[in-house]
């Protein structure tokens, strides 16, 4: 019977050159969106759009009757409707829709600011610290007795 010949492991010729064409892990909405803002480019499209995109994975749109978290986003809308537009979106705000259009949008902004600061966690509430009945303290005591029943 003959031997078999294995074959020798040849060594590559070369060795592996990247082309710099690689791409980066992608960055999630959320990060991309610190980022833009950290870097001080919340005016450029791309951050408008990404908000955007996350008011409508998140549903700004149904929980908050502005319909956007943004108050440029806002303005915006703002600027682009007619009178009776703005009427019925101030109406659904609960301002005052009988004043004339640019008093209407300011006061439009005024509440969507008030609504922004209301909704911040800090106006959440702080806890109460629950206070500390002693039992050698004759007045604690007289309460630790009727509590206990």
């Amino acid at each position: 019977m003959a031997k078999k010949k294995t074959a020798k492991k040849k060594e590559q010729p070369f060795t592996e050159v990247t082309t710099g064409q690689e791409q980066p892990a992608k960055k999630g909405l959320i990060e991309e969106l610190e980022e833009l803002k950290k870097n001080g480019e919340t005016s450029t499209a791309r951050y408008k759009d990404l908000l955007k995109e996350a008011e409508v994975i998140f549903g700004t749109g149904e929980m908050n009757s502005f319909g956007t978290n943004d108050p440029e986003t806002l303005k915006e809308r703002l600027g682009k409707m007619s009178k009776a537009d703005l009427q019925t979106f101030s109406k659904k705000v609960g301002i005052n829709p009988f004043y004339e259009k640019e008093t209407v949008i300011d006061n439009i902004m005024k509440e969507f600011h008030r609504y922004q600061n209301r909704t911040t966690a800090f106006a959440a509430p702080q806890p109460i610290e629950t206070p500390v009945l002693d039992p050698n303290n004759p007045q604690h005591k007289e309460l630790i007795d009727w509590l206990n029943g």
